[in-house]
């Protein structure tokens, strides 16, 4: 698993470069590892402060957290989420909105916030089984409810073909970045 050995040093180039603020685009980003999840946040997050917490059906609990080193706390941060932000990438934007450490911009996640184990059946069939649920710090479910964004960033059906002419002329378009560059800016 690659992903955190390569934000880690991209935050170094971000933090090097003297960045004011920070856009983190997790959009159709469907997660990951929770270990990654865990440390990615852990860029923002104080040493042992909660990142996430893991609730089963017995009624156990176990919180997940930050490994500390926020090298990016107090830098300006919007985190863009979609219907296509999932899993790990949930865990990172609800985190960070709890803890009010960025501004999440976009549409309402996809809320896959589930601990499932895997199981091999002797058959050689397998089942993946649900055995928790993930919850914010501030205790809200994942699952199936995803992240709300601070900022919603709707389009009207007049920018929607405004953005397809474009995208047909040639030009690149992402109105979601522009959205959020002008976002970071009021911050």
């Amino acid at each position: 698993n690659e992903t955190f050995p390569e934000f880690h040093k991209a935050v170094g180039e971000v933090l090097l470069s003297g960045a004011k603020g920070l856009i983190l685009d997790l959009r159709s980003n469907p997660g990951g590892y929770l270990d990654s999840s865990v440390l990615i946040a852990s860029e923002w997050i104080e040493k042992g402060a909660s990142v996430v917490e893991e609730r089963g059906k017995s009624g156990e609990h176990l919180t997940h957290v930050s490994t500390g080193s926020p090298r990016l706390q107090g830098l300006k941060t919007v985190v863009l989420i979609d219907e296509g932000t999932a899993s790990g990438s949930e865990i990172v934007a609800g985190a960070l909105k709890d803890h009010g450490l960025a501004t999440i911009a976009g549409r309402t996640s996809f809320g896959k916030g589930s601990v499932q184990n895997f199981e091999l059946l002797p058959d050689g069939s397998a089942i993946k089984l649900t055995v928790a649920k993930w919850y914010t710090p501030k205790g809200h479910q994942i699952d199936e409810t995803g992240i709300v964004p601070d900022v919603v960033f709707e389009y009207s059906e007049e920018e929607l073909e405004a953005f397809a002419q474009q995208v047909a002329a040639g030009k690149t378009v992402d109105p979601d970045i522009d959205r959020a560059i002008e976002l970071l800016e009021t911050l």
